[in-house]
Order: C-alpha cells, then structure tokens, then sequence
C-alpha cells in the first residue's frame, strides 16, 4: 500500500523522502534551511573583538606619545624658524599659542571620546552578528 515503482523498476516506500514545510529538499537534495552553529558565531564574535581589542589597548600610548612629543616638536619648529631668520616672532607666536598645554588639555577628552567610540562601534557589530544570524534562521524557515 506504501509502495509504488519508481521509473528504474524498484519499489520504494512512498514516505521515504520528507514532503513539503521545514525538511522539504531542494534540488541539490540538501534542505533549504541555514543553520548556524553556535561556535560559527562564537568565533565571528572572536574575530570581531580581537581589532577593537588592540585598538583599544593603543589608544593610551598613542595618545601619551603625542602629548610626549609636542615639546621637543614645537622646539623643533622653533629652531628652524631661527634657521630662517624668524626666530624672535616664531619662539614669541609658540608660547601665546602654548601648543603643548593646549594639546595636554585636549588629551583627557580626546582619550574618553576615542575610547568610547570604540566600545559602542564594538557592542553594535556584536549585536549586528547576533541579529544576523537570528534573520537568517528565521528567513530560512519561510
């Protein structure tokens, strides 16, 4: 009763092959659904942080290198304007404008406003990846 012949002669049972809704085959005779391990989005999330990790952990020395290093800049400048023959107008132009307590000063906020983006660029693609995978199981399953 649950047999019929199939075009070669041979019976074969009439359920053996999942029909329609969730299992239904595709033409390759693979299921059209996605399915994402969970490791798969464990280490999408990994290869994800790893950047923004190191990215995070330079932001102070970057920051405390360019602090560091407008001094011995400014003074650079300074004597090439001498070079030049500006030396008077230049060195009295560089302490009115006090280029290093003005970027002394812009570090502090500079360092929160950086460090900060990172972590809410991180948290969002981390959301993305999650959503993402969620949208494709469910999508899949139409």
């Amino acid at each position: 009763m649950g047999y019929h012949r199939n075009q070669h002669g041979r019976n074969v049972s009439r359920y053996s092959e999942p029909r329609g809704g969730e299992g239904r085959r595709t033409h390759d005779g693979t299921s059209g659904r996605i399915r994402l391990s969970p490791g798969l989005i464990v280490t999408a999330l990994i290869v994800w942080s790893v950047p923004f990790w190191g990215a995070y952990m330079l932001v102070d020395p970057v920051l405390d290198w360019l602090a560091g290093s407008v001094g011995p800049l400014t003074d650079a400048g300074t004597g090439v304007a001498r070079w030049l023959g500006l030396g008077q107008q230049a060195a009295v132009l560089s302490d009115m404008a006090n280029v290093g307590g003005g970027i002394g000063w812009a570090v502090g906020p500079l360092h929160f406003i950086i460090k900060a983006g990172l972590l809410l660029v991180w948290i969002a693609g981390g959301f993305a990846l999650i959503a993402v995978s969620a949208i494709l199981r469910r999508r899949s399953r139409w």
